[in-house]
């Protein structure tokens, strides 16, 4: 599987003496190095994505990064932080371009850990006293809220050996490079087309029936570093759009899009091109199973698009909700693109799906970064 971003270490020239202490420059940086520690330079490189609403800038688009080092081996220290560095909080890279020249930290050698943030909320190697990151175990306990978040500003995460079991390197005295691939902690969710397809020629006029929003409800917001969070344990408070579009400003980008409105209608005629204009939204994982109950519980996700039917004067509004539940449910680092073909009328409830008959949709799921197909179809 293809990974969006990869960190490299790049290695600076070096020559050392026989003395103890040396005085080496890494990347234009000057380190005192003594025997015994580790200089560890981290660089980012983007081999893009392909995410149909996304453009070549926003992919690439990295804002901040911040590395951990963890001790790691069979030692009374095994898990303690080592050594914590980040850059973009106090000017945000804006980094379009899909490469970075790194973080470079001096380390004691041995066996360590290695993870990588990219795109947080916040700098959580600045924070000190009782909320600081002093252990691996405190840094897989981190959450990040998904409306901090937007479409240049996706939350990713990796670690080193990210392929093996444990993810302990060896360090060795001097400059040296480190390779981790990072991923998305959220899933997005793609209307890719909506086609017109009334069986009924009473539905079949042109421009009676038009397309007004696309988004997404029951979407789990909150999920943890360590990836092991359960929606279904999920605070009511930390769930978006339950049960309904919720259009608020740190939310919508996310979760909300507008098609059409009364004054620029957007119609989609009966045996005519189809509505092909992509629109992605984003949520953390969720294997919650689906739920028609009337008051609020953890549920799947759904896709709902909403559109008016004409009749005679004034319009009516139907919603066609498509349950985004495959087997395992919504996983991160997954693309889940839908096409959808419109037979009859659909729900009058966003939460009630409609039947088969009168909604056919096509679920395809991919590899976030490079597109390829993973699952035909749900």
């Amino acid at each position: 599987m293809k990974k969006l971003f990869v960190f490299a270490g790049f290695v600076a020239a070096a020559l050392f003496g026989a003395s103890c202490s040396k005085q080496i420059s890494v990347n234009g940086e000057e380190f005192a190095m003594g025997s015994g520690e580790c200089i560890l330079t981290v660089g980012l490189g983007s081999q893009g994505t392909k995410v149909a609403a996304q453009t070549v800038t926003n992919e690439k688009t990295i804002q901040n990064v911040q590395v951990y080092v963890f001790r790691a081996g069979e030692g009374a220290d095994n898990g303690m932080l080592e050594v914590a560095a980040s850059k973009g909080f106090d000017t945000p890279l804006n980094n379009s371009t899909g490469t970075y020249s790194g973080i470079t930290v001096k380390c004691a050698t041995g066996q360590r850990e290695v993870w990588v943030v990219v795109n947080d909320s916040q700098d959580r190697t600045a924070i000190s006293g009782d909320g600081a990151i002093k252990t691996k175990t405190e840094f897989l306990a981190q959450v990040h809220d998904l409306e901090n978040s937007n479409a240049t500003k996706l939350l990713m995460i990796g670690r080193s050996n990210p392929d093996n079991v444990s993810p302990v390197i060896t360090l060795n005295e001097g400059p040296q490079n480190v390779n981790i691939p990072v991923h998305h902690m959220a899933a997005a969710i793609t209307l890719e087309s909506v086609i017109n397809d009334f069986s009924s020629p009473a539905y079949q006029k042109a421009n009676t029936f038009r397309l007004e929003a696309a988004y997404i409800i029951n979407v789990p917001g909150r999920y943890n570093f360590g990836e092991t969070s359960e929606p279904a344990a999920l605070a009511a408070d930390y769930w978006y759009a339950k049960m309904a579009a919720e259009t608020g400003a740190a939310r919508k980008v996310l979760l909300y899009d507008e098609i059409g409105t009364p004054s620029s209608p957007a119609y989609v005629n009966y045996g005519s091109t189809p509505y092909s204009t992509p629109h992605t939204f984003y949520t953390y994982p969720n294997n919650c199973a689906p739920s028609e109950d009337s008051s609020w519980s953890t549920r799947a996700t759904l896709l709902v698009v909403e559109a008016s039917i004409l009749y005679g004067s004034s319009w009516q509004k139907y919603y066609y909700p498509v349950v985004i539940n495959p087997t395992g449910g919504l996983i991160s680092n997954r693309q889940y693109h839908v096409n959808i073909t419109v037979h009859r009328p659909g729900s009058l409830d966003p939460n009630k799906p409609v039947k088969f008959s009168d909604m056919t949709p096509v679920i395809t799921v991919t590899d976030f970064e490079d597109g390829g197909t993973m699952n035909p179809e749900i």
